[in-house]
């Protein structure tokens, strides 16, 4: 009887130690989904580009519109202003228009 005792005491002092180290510990800054947001924004947006083929005109309206504070290129070639920001998320993608042309579109998107 006496070994059943000792036994969960011991195993009752074993969790308090470990809770006590988890509750202790620092797992960093906690996380908003606001990356994940940007990032699925940003991909959708290339979809839809790669279906209608936009000009740069369309592409930096579409990108004003979901976006405040972004860079844009297009074939490795800046169409807008420098973004600046705490964090970014950048997101590429290759499209084949109409005419068999490949287009390569990068956009980069800057928030706090």
């Amino acid at each position: 009887m006496k070994k059943g005792f000792v036994f969960s005491f011991e195993a009752i002092i074993a969790l308090l130690l470990f809770t006590t180290i988890l509750l202790g510990m620092n797992f960093g800054e906690d996380t908003s989904l606001k990356e994940l947001m940007v990032l699925q924004q940003e991909n959708d947006l290339l979809k839809v580009w790669s279906i209608n083929f936009p000009t740069e005109i369309e592409m930096l309206t579409d990108s004003k519109a979901l976006f405040e504070n972004f860079e844009l290129f297009l074939d490795g070639k800046k169409i807008n202003g420098a973004g600046n920001g705490k964090n970014s998320i950048a997101s590429e993608a290759i499209i084949v228009d109409d005419n068999l042309i490949e287009r390569k579109i990068r956009i980069v998107v800057y928030f706090n």
